[in-house]
């Protein structure tokens, strides 16, 4: 009966060099790609501003996954080595990028202790533009004063997951690996309107104006 030692002795490996030395590893970068958004998650919070202020903001969490229409697209990265090369979108195709958070912040009710913050809702007005809505304006007095504002919709995840945008996408803070090598990551800062997208097909409807 053989004994592990043995046995780890004749466990062979190889490695094989390719017959292809022309391959090119394609690195991510940053750049704006054509997608669908995935995952949206929700959550509410009351908390405190950098100055002083107590509000109260709903919180959309989501992903960008890269569609098969973003092979078309050009990208420039630099090899290690210090070569420039120019690749399509296709490497990119199905590669999943975290948004940063968008803060839809609320109005205070009857006995809502929170203050509003309506002026910092810019992010999620623009968010709303990207995925085609139509934002209603109306006219409302506002300390005394009577003004044109802006509705801001209220969406539910499944109102926007699988919606077509164009991701812009950027570096985020690098991180280090177990062999102490900083590798770069990355992060959608904020996504625009793809005109000619379409949504998902398996994603649900509902009767809002897109």
């Amino acid at each position: 009966m053989s004994t592990m030692t043995e046995t780890l002795r004749h466990e062979e490996a190889l490695f094989i060099p390719s017959d292809d030395t022309t391959r090119t590893h394609v690195p991510k970068v940053e750049g704006d790609y054509l997608g669908h958004i995935t995952e949206t998650r929700t959550l509410v919070r009351e908390f405190k501003t950098n100055d002083g202020r107590n509000v109260k903001a709903r919180i959309f969490n989501y992903k960008v996954e890269v569609a098969q229409e973003n092979a078309t697209r050009e990208y420039k990265f630099t090899d290690r080595e210090g070569t420039d090369h120019t690749t399509t979108g296709e490497p990119y195709v199905g590669w999943t990028v975290s948004g940063r958070g968008i803060f839809r912040f609320l109005e205070p009710g009857d006995g809502d202790t929170f203050e509003s913050n309506s002026e910092n809702n810019v992010a999620y007005l623009r968010f709303c533009q990207a995925l085609g809505l139509t934002i209603e304006t109306t006219r409302r007095e506002i300390n005394g004063k009577t003004i044109d504002v802006q509705v801001l919709p209220t969406l539910e995840e499944s109102d926007i997951n699988g919606r077509p945008v164009i991701a812009v996408v950027g570096r985020d803070k690098d991180w280090v690996n177990d062999d102490g090598d900083t590798m770069p990551s990355f992060k959608v800062k904020f996504v625009k309107h793809w005109k000619d997208g379409k949504r998902l097909a398996n994603t649900t409807t509902n009767d809002l104006p897109f």
